[in-house]
């Protein structure tokens, strides 16, 4: 590959995703901006054991997404509160939501509808292009190297590259909205061949290559997202047969969620050189500003302003 060998390693999704980048704190995140706060509700939540919930708290408030607050003189009484750089997140819980209402099979605890309170119309969020107003497309766009490309992120500790987390069908909380792309992105490894996916690397070789990834591993997540539908597995060559691994419309539809969580990325944990890659807009030619906003109403989607539809029927009643 010449200097672009490992792009997506110097990436600030992969940045992104030593924070968040497994399914508990997927999990704990979802549950933060639906307003829990305290240890026993993520616990029963989320479905996690004790000693997986105390580490990732400690991981997301060690990093700055959440602030632990005494609530209680007893000891060990603390609330776990979203920070500015966790609340900074709503935009990709919002984009997990959208893609959750439309790719998730029957029983997989599709979230509950949403209503933007501006409106006061189902939610339908579409991803805008900061500079352009236009909505941004996979087709539309591709990356270029940033100020920040030849910084290169350290590789993750041996224990956040498991998969069991994906596979431990039995873990299962109260909650269940969400849990589906939690099983699909809720890994270290699997949103970065994914990623491989959307800088155009369709190969076994090309993507091991490009991630430096063991290969029983990459044929573990391959098969994982060939299973649940992200990638079609095609023949190229035979003799022996060699496949391609190519996006389908629901892994496309996964781009969405990974500009989002890019531009989360590029903003709380690039070098001070800044961010490694850029992602262009064709149709205006600008550098991404990925904002999300109501399909209805036009007004940018923001904490706060979006609420369940029983919460907004609720709320109407008490202002008749």
């Amino acid at each position: 590959m010449n200097d672009g060998r490992n792009r997506i390693l110097r990436s600030s999704v992969t940045r992104a995703i030593r924070l968040i980048g497994d399914r508990w704190s997927l999990l704990i995140i979802r549950d933060a901006f639906q307003g829990v706060r305290r240890f026993q509700d993520f616990l029963e939540r989320t479905g996690t054991s004790r000693a997986t919930l105390t580490n990732r708290l400690r991981a997301l408030t060690r990093n700055g997404l959440l602030k632990r607050v005494r609530y209680s003189d007893a000891p060990e009484r603390f609330e776990y509160r979203l920070t500015d750089k966790g609340r900074d997140l709503y935009a990709l819980a919002l984009v997990a939501w959208n893609w959750e209402q439309r790719w998730a099979p029957r029983g997989a605890g599709v979230p509950l509808q949403l209503v933007h309170r501006d409106c006061g119309r189902v939610l339908r969020p579409v991803l805008t292009c900061g500079h352009c107003d236009g909505m941004l497309a996979f087709r539309d766009m591709y990356n270029r190297p940033g100020p920040g490309a030849g910084v290169r992120v350290p590789p993750a500790a041996a224990r956040y590259r498991r998969l069991s987390a994906l596979t431990a069908a039995t873990h299962r909380g109260s909650q269940s909205a969400l849990t589906h792309i939690a099983d699909i992105v809720g890994d270290p490894w699997t949103p970065l061949v994914l990623a491989a996916a959307f800088f155009g690397l369709r190969r076994f070789d090309d993507i091991q290559r490009e991630l430096g990834i063991a290969t029983n591993i990459l044929s573990t997540r391959l098969a994982l997202l060939v299973k649940r539908g992200i990638f079609d597995r095609r023949l190229y060559s035979s003799q022996p047969d060699r496949y391609e691994y190519r996006l389908t419309d629901k892994g496309r539809s996964l781009y969405e969620y990974a500009v989002v969580l890019n531009a989360w990325g590029d903003r709380w944990l690039a070098s001070a050189s800044g961010p490694p890659y850029l992602t262009v807009h064709r149709v205006c030619g600008a550098d991404v500003e990925p904002i999300l906003r109501c399909g209805h109403c036009g007004e940018q989607l923001v904490p706060g302003s979006v609420v369940s539809s029983a919460t907004w029927r609720e709320q109407k009643r008490a202002r008749a």
